[in-house]
């Protein structure tokens, strides 16, 4: 779930309601919703690559690539993203999904925002959540990928199961939808604002549970699931954010190595900094704030250990600019 506009903080009552305190966020909302300016990667653009021309033939896949698929974008402040960013820099959040091509298939890594998510957002988003979550100019990834005349993916794995993540779900029917146990029982579990029944509960999602190996990975992660069996795309468990959360490991052909890290942090910075989200937003987007705070310092160790692997939030828009955007692709 992306930073928060303005905070709120999640109280229980006896019956499991939300409560909110709106605190200094509120004040400021109008800021953190206003875009930067000058700044023409905000829009987000569904262009046809060459290889879409009648006629033309795409090169042999040699070795895995990958592309990062945005479908919408929003805006808030650096401090929003992680505790110690400065309250007064903008910064551009993004929805994205990551495509990964291999010579033996291809699979999207979450959805973006969907064809429906106006819907499901209009119906399922408590008011006040509105004014937190919001959300500009969705090009949806099928959308994207049709345009394109890229083949749809069969297989799709969620980082976890949240509505910005998991809205697309359902524009995908003939693709199998992995998840852990955990992470299902999760999403069947919880609901607004963070889950929408609308994109977990259709009768027609084809879920399948990842099931993962005590192999180790890069010194830090004990368990893995290697997806085409030559180190090329593995997932890994990264509970916290949500009990079932999952990063993915990529190794491009050209031997580039790209972990995403989902929600974990919102901001590559925070990472570095070992900084975890601020006191309110952790309330309210983390399912165990102590459980995301270690995990990020086994991100700081892996960082030192292997400065090649470069890591990339779910939302960090900075961090993704330097990979680029659908129909390029990281090689």
């Amino acid at each position: 779930m992306t930073p928060l506009g303005c905070v709120a903080m999640r109280l229980r009552t006896r019956r499991g309601a939300w409560a909110l305190v709106l605190g200094l966020g509120c004040a400021m909302s109008s800021l953190a919703q206003t875009a930067p300016t000058a700044d023409p990667n905000h829009r987000v653009q569904a262009v046809v690559p060459e290889s879409a021309v009648p006629g033309a033939k795409p090169a042999p896949l040699v070795g895995l690539q990958f592309a990062i698929v945005n479908s919408a974008w929003s805006t808030t402040r650096e401090g929003m993203t992680y505790s110690g960013g400065d309250i007064g820099k903008g910064v551009t959040l993004n929805y994205s999904a990551v495509l990964v091509q291999h010579p033996t298939g291809s699979f999207l890594f979450d959805t973006g925002l969907g064809r429906q998510v106006d819907v499901q957002y209009g119906r399922e988003m408590p008011w006040w959540a509105k004014a937190f979550f919001q959300y500009k100019e969705v090009v949806p990834v099928r959308d994207q990928l049709e345009r394109a005349n890229v083949a749809l993916p069969q297989r799709i794995y969620l980082s976890h199961i949240h509505w910005d993540h998991a809205s697309g779900v359902v524009d995908f029917p003939d693709a199998e939808v992995w998840v852990s146990a955990t992470e299902r029982a999760f999403g069947q579990q919880v609901g607004p604002p963070v889950v929408l029944p609308s994109q977990i509960h259709a009768k027609t999602i084809r879920w399948r549970e990842l099931v993962f190996s005590d192999k180790p990975v890069l010194g830090v992660f004990t368990r893995s699931l290697d997806l085409f069996g030559d180190g090329s795309a593995v997932l890994v468990p990264m509970p916290g954010h949500t009990p079932g959360s999952t990063g993915l490991l990529l190794r491009t052909g050209s031997g580039r190595q790209v972990l995403f890290v989902g929600d974990t942090v919102w901001n590559a910075q925070a990472i570095a900094l070992q900084a975890p989200k601020i006191l309110l937003a952790r309330r309210l987007a983390d399912a165990n704030a102590d459980a995301v705070q270690r995990l990020i310092g086994l991100l700081h160790e892996l960082k030192r250990q292997h400065p090649e692997v470069m890591l990339v939030p779910a939302h960090d828009r900075g961090t993704q600019n330097a990979l680029g955007y659908f129909p390029d692709w990281v090689r």
